[in-house]
């Protein structure tokens, strides 16, 4: 491998995506994405979860006032969740323009995600003060995760399964760069989104290829019947259809609106398999 020397101002570290939840002083829930999550061990077969924030951020002030958090791993499908999470102050009110369900935690009174394929319950065994940031290394009491995972000991986690999201400065799932932040969810003041934009527009071509494509079935279904008779309706048919393919093609309607693979690769879902935005 050929380096270069670059000059030493680059953060860059690959960390998991969690968002974190804990309890506000009134009893409701605050969430909040945090990318500066690692582990270490601790004694015997015990680790701990080590979690840094820095500044005066509503969720930092929550962890120290309370001891106790839940730490909810990111997969790709929750990325506009977690790019909404992030825009917003819990100072400035409830985040709640989207829907998102939220449960409690098994073993600690911490909110958890309902989205989330792996959740920490994890409770503050000390705190380490670094300039303005605070690094908690934490016990963790509790784990919850997707029940099609299957681990057959504690080093044995199918990451295929989790499908989670790697921030460095962008986001990244195991297979390739997906986004940066930012690029899954805009509120605007009305309610709307530019993502509600790309959907409606895709939808539309989706829709007229569909219909380009079953007309023209049609039409060359009705002269197979009369084949000897209208041979001519058979071909008119089948061009239909391939301009149906064709404008498919152009218009994007057979890729991800988002990131602009092409659909079907993987199996159809309700997310994309590549990017996890919400395409249908």
């Amino acid at each position: 491998m050929n380096r270069k020397t670059v000059a030493p101002i680059y953060s860059m570290c690959v960390q998991p995506s969690f968002i974190i939840g804990t309890n506000n002083e009134d009893g409701t829930y605050n969430f909040a994405p945090i990318t500066w999550v690692s582990a270490t061990h601790e004694e015997g077969d015990k680790y701990l979860l080590v979690i840094s924030m820095s500044g005066d951020k509503t969720t930092k002030k929550n962890v120290i006032r309370t001891g106790i958090f839940s730490a909810n791993l990111v997969n790709t499908a929750m990325l506009p969740l977690m790019d909404y999470l992030g825009s917003l102050h819990a100072q400035d009110g409830p985040k709640n323009d989207i829907d998102y369900k939220v449960g409690r935690g098994t073993v600690l009174n911490v909110p958890t995600l309902d989205a989330s394929p792996w959740v920490y319950e994890c409770e503050v065994a000390k705190s380490v003060e670094t300039g303005d940031s605070t690094t908690f290394f934490c016990h963790i009491r509790g784990i919850q995760t997707d029940e099609k995972l299957i681990c057959e000991d504690p080093f044995d986690v199918d990451l295929t399964v989790l499908d989670p999201v790697i921030y460095s400065g962008r986001y990244h799932n195991i297979d390739h760069m997906i986004g940066k932040i930012g690029d899954f969810k805009e509120i605007r003041e009305d309610g709307s989104s530019e993502d509600s934009d790309i959907l409606k527009a895709f939808h539309k071509h989706r829709m007229i290829m569909y219909l380009m494509f079953f007309i023209g079935l049609f039409v060359a279904l009705i002269g197979c019947a009369y084949i000897m008779t209208f041979p001519i309706i058979i071909g008119a048919g089948l061009l239909i259809v391939l301009a149906a393919i064709i404008y498919g093609l152009f218009s994007n309607a057979m890729t991800c609106p988002y990131c602009g693979e092409m659909l079907g690769r993987r199996g159809f879902g309700t997310h994309c398999e590549y990017c996890g935005k919400k395409i249908f």
